[in-house]
């Protein structure tokens, strides 16, 4: 058995709300325009409805 911990990935008092990593927000994920169809989710929003969170950080572009 394993004594390592890791800190939880939601919120224990609304578990469907995934926490996004720290410092981020919906806007800075690639999925925001799926998750603004679906959820109605704001590029402002700091927690994610998948579960486990699918939040992976847009790439920079090329301008």
């Amino acid at each position: 058995m394993s004594n390592n911990t890791e800190a939880l990935n939601y919120d224990p008092a609304d578990p469907d709300k995934m926490k996004l990593p720290a410092g981020t927000k919906c806007g800075d994920c690639r999925h925001i325009y799926r998750c603004k169809a679906i959820f109605g989710h704001v590029e402002t929003d700091t927690y994610c409805d998948w579960s486990p969170s699918r939040f992976v950080a847009q790439e920079a572009s090329n301008v």
